[in-house]
C-alpha cells in the first residue's frame, strides 16, 4: 500500500468530493421544493406586505415601488464593511451575480442574518454564494432553476427559497409580481412565520 497519493489520485479524490457536494446540494433543492407551494394565481399581482420593510437593493434603480417598502440602494462593499447597518432583506439583480459570487464575499453571505434574494438564477444554485467550494462555473441548471432564489443563515443551517415564474411569463411576472412575492417572504421571515422552513415557490 502506497504511503501517499499521486497528484492524479489527489485530483480524482477532489473531483469526487466536489461531485458529492453538488449532488447533496441539488438533492436538497429538490426536496425543499416539495414542501410548500405559494397560493397565487398565474399573472396575478399579489397583495403586498402589511408592515413597514427596509430592503437594501444592489444593482438596479428600476425596482417597482411597493406600499410599505423602503428601498435603499447600496454598494456591496459598503454593505459588507458596515456591520451596523440593519435591513429586513436584500435584493440583488442579475447583473451583479458574478460580482457577489466572488470568494471575498462568501463570509458575508454565509453569515447573513436577513433574507437575501438573487434575481435571474435560472442557471445557478444560490448555494454558490455561501459555499466555499462552489463557483458559478461549477453549476449550470440549463434554465431549470427558479427565476429568483433566496436564503438566510440560521442556527439550524439555511432557510432557502426558490420562486419560479408561471408559464408564458409577462413583464409584470418578472418585475412587480416577483418583487411583491419576495417582499411578502421577507415580511413572513421578519414576523417569524417561516424561520424554520425550506420551501420552493412555483406554479403548477
Amino acid at each position: 500500500m502506497k504511503p501517499y497519493l499521486t497528484l492524479k489520485e489527489k485530483g480524482a479524490v477532489l473531483m469526487i468530493k466536489k461531485f458529492c457536494l453538488l449532488l447533496l446540494l441539488f438533492s436538497t433543492m429538490l426536496v425543499s421544493c416539495s414542501n410548500q407551494k405559494e397560493e397565487i394565481s398565474e399573472h396575478q399581482t399579489p397583495s403586498g406586505p402589511s408592515i413597514a420593510l427596509k430592503i437594501a437593493v444592489l444593482g438596479t434603480n428600476q425596482i417597482p415601488a411597493i406600499d410599505n417598502v423602503n428601498y435603499v440602494n447600496i454598494k456591496l462593499q459598503d454593505l459588507v464593511e458596515d456591520e451596523n447597518q440593519h435591513f429586513d432583506g436584500l435584493i440583488i439583480s442579475k447583473e451583479y451575480l458574478e460580482e457577489v459570487a466572488k470568494k471575498e464575499y462568501k463570509d458575508f453571505f454565509k453569515n447573513i442574518k436577513y433574507p437575501v434574494f438573487f434575481l435571474g438564477t435560472e442557471n445557478i444554485l444560490a448555494a454558490v454564494f455561501h459555499e466555499e467550494n462552489l463557483t458559478l462555473e461549477h453549476i449550470n441548471l440549463d434554465g431549470r432553476g427558479p427565476y429568483a432564489s433566496g436564503f438566510v443563515s440560521t442556527e439550524d443551517g439555511y432557510n432557502e427559497w426558490g420562486l419560479h415564474l408561471p408559464n408564458n411569463p409577462t413583464h409584470n411576472d418578472k418585475n412587480i409580481n416577483m418583487i411583491v412575492r419576495i417582499c411578502n417572504i421577507i415580511q413572513q421571515y421578519k414576523e417569524g412565520i417561516n424561520r424554520k422552513q425550506y420551501f420552493c415557490v412555483y406554479f403548477p
